[in-house]
């Protein structure tokens, strides 16, 4: 049912809210978190930069970034055998990037570059880490030719490593966004061969490349996700692979994403499947929804077909199939007799009727057949009730023809 719920959905535009978050929700690469500054203790220290360093933090915690990044960088230059002095680095690059100009991000590298060769052993080492990739992928972005070339440097390392995948690798995959746009065609290569892994201790960073493949704007990251899609040992890259496809709009992903929905026994990447497809607006792909629909056996199944044939909100082809499947997987002929007139001046969609009822043997088929052969003003959709009678071997048919030809 929670199927027939969601293709429901689908169909009349309301997946997002159905589906819940979408692709650009996924926490697959976050940008570097705001730090967290634990308490500073109340008792009194013989620390000399205490209290400079209390005061960087309060204008951190206020937003005031470039006094927080003046403050921190005095704590480090004039205190560097402080305790405070390798967090003071970590702290000032945050600042530095968080004022964002190009000059800015440089002193911050400089900075962690700093704190790393200095103070190896400081609590904020692996977040200053996260902060130097996001800083290096913020660069090539905006064209800085050594932050590209040693990220990578960073790729080819990705691509020749073995065993379980470090942190440091983590690192790499993050730096990556920044050449996306820059340069797909050196990143693309490193993609692959991320993917192309299937060991259970890389599942976090196929999930990345997966995020990754999606920022770019390549005709051949669709080939890549679909072969993800289908091919990954792992359910939750597979899932992530169909969840991006939704921003390929292309028919050949919808061809795909369709066969997915139709195979898988997974039911939350069939879910996803179907939102993917959602987001692609073509009438086939709608044909698609209806058959999964005709597929499922649910005492819903014929109503909600002969609910969308009805609604004339849908385009053509898509009611006409819904009319056809909801025909040939079960609904009663009472059912059907009196949508004719129910579509009334909806031509093609009466000629989609006729059609059906034409197929059934019941004599009530065959009286409705008469009747619209007798009292129908549009001459085509009574001359194709007249064949469809000529089809028939009953008498009333018979004498209906002959008097037909008498007139």
């Amino acid at each position: 049912m929670r199927f027939l719920f969601a293709l429901a959905f689908l169909l009349v535009g309301g997946v997002a809210d159905a589906q819940g978050p979408s692709p650009r929700d996924v926490d697959a690469a976050p940008p570097p978190r705001a730090p967290v500054l634990p308490e500073l203790s109340d008792r009194r220290t013989a620390d000399p930069a205490d209290s400079l360093y209390k005061l960087a933090r309060a204008a951190l915690n206020d937003g005031d970034y470039r006094r927080a990044a003046a403050l921190f960088a005095t704590v480090a230059d004039k205190y560097p055998d402080s305790e405070f002095a390798p967090d003071a680095l970590y702290y000032r690059a945050y600042a530095l990037y968080r004022g964002g100009t190009s000059r800015e991000l440089e002193l911050a590298v400089i900075d962690l570059d700093r704190q790393a060769t200095r103070y190896p052993k400081a609590g904020t080492l692996n977040d200053a880490k996260q902060l130097r990739a996001s800083i290096r992928a913020e660069q090539a972005k905006r064209g800085d030719g050594h932050a590209g070339d040693e990220i990578l440097v960073g790729g080819k390392q990705l691509m020749t490593g073995k065993g379980c995948p470090t942190e440091d690798d983590e690192m790499r995959m993050t730096a990556l966004i920044g050449l996306i746009q820059q340069d797909p065609d050196q990143v693309l290569p490193v993609l692959q061969k991320v993917l192309e892994r299937k060991d259970d201790c890389s599942v976090a960073l196929r999930r990345r490349a997966v995020y990754l493949l999606a920022q770019t704007k390549e005709e051949e990251r669709a080939d890549i996700l679909l072969r993800v899609a289908s091919t990954d040992p792992s359910v939750n890259v597979r899932r992530e692979a169909v969840q991006w496809l939704s921003q390929v709009n292309t028919e050949r992903a919808a061809r795909a994403l369709d066969s997915i929905l139709f195979n898988t026994t997974d039911a939350d990447l069939r879910d996803k499947s179907l939102y993917a497809l959602s987001q692609h607006r073509s009438p086939e792909i709608r044909e698609a929804i209806i058959r999964a629909v005709a597929n499922q056996k649910t005492p819903d199944r014929t109503a909600w077909l002969l609910g969308v044939a009805l609604d004339r909100k849908q385009e053509l082809e898509p009611r006409k199939k819904a009319l056809y499947y909801a025909s040939q997987g079960g609904a009663e002929l009472k059912e059907l007799l009196p949508l004719y007139d129910e579509l009334a001046g909806q031509t093609e969609m009466q000629d989609q009727l006729l059609y059906v009822y034409a197929q059934r043997r019941e004599a009530e088929a065959t009286d409705k057949l008469l009747q619209v052969a007798k009292s129908e003003k549009n001459p085509e959709l009574r001359k194709k009730a007249i064949y469809s009678l000529s089809q028939r071997k009953d008498p009333r048919v018979k004498q209906f023809l002959l008097d037909l030809l008498n007139q």
